[in-house]
């Protein structure tokens, strides 16, 4: 059985709800407050499963991927199929796939880019431990 990580679950369902206030930007006057909270929750659920779609796969992965920089990569490899395509199987227009392919890569960008510097201040932290300080 694999181990999903649930932290990165979470983090695309809150991408899921981003996605959702960004494409409701461009919505119609006409539109009420009902139809945007529909919206929301369908891009939360969607995020959801794109969470849990990706996680699912990359927990699949072989062990030879397990370096920091290829698994982020294949990751956002993995997350940005997934979304594109369930995107356009809910009938997203292009510029609306292109918007959820960039806001995809970015966050995944993000996420990397924290957990460097983490990692960073990690070995830090480590050094002064290991001074005495």
């Amino acid at each position: 059985m694999t181990v999903l990580d649930g932290t990165a679950i979470l983090k695309s369902v809150a991408l899921g709800l981003l996605i959702g206030v960004a494409l409701q930007v461009p919505a119609p006057a006409g539109t009420g407050v009902p139809e945007r909270l529909l919206g929301l929750l369908v891009c939360g659920v969607v995020g959801l499963v794109v969470g849990v779609a990706t996680e699912w796969l990359t927990s699949l992965l072989p062990i030879r991927f397990a370096r920091t920089a290829v698994y982020f990569a294949v990751n956002n490899v993995i997350a940005v199929v997934i979304a594109a395509v369930v995107t356009v199987l809910l009938g997203g227009l292009a510029t609306v796939v292109i918007l959820v392919v960039v806001i995809v890569c970015v966050a995944n960008l993000g996420d990397y880019l924290v957990y460097r510097r983490a990692q960073r201040r990690l070995r830090e932290v480590q050094a002064r431990l290991a001074d005495g300080q």
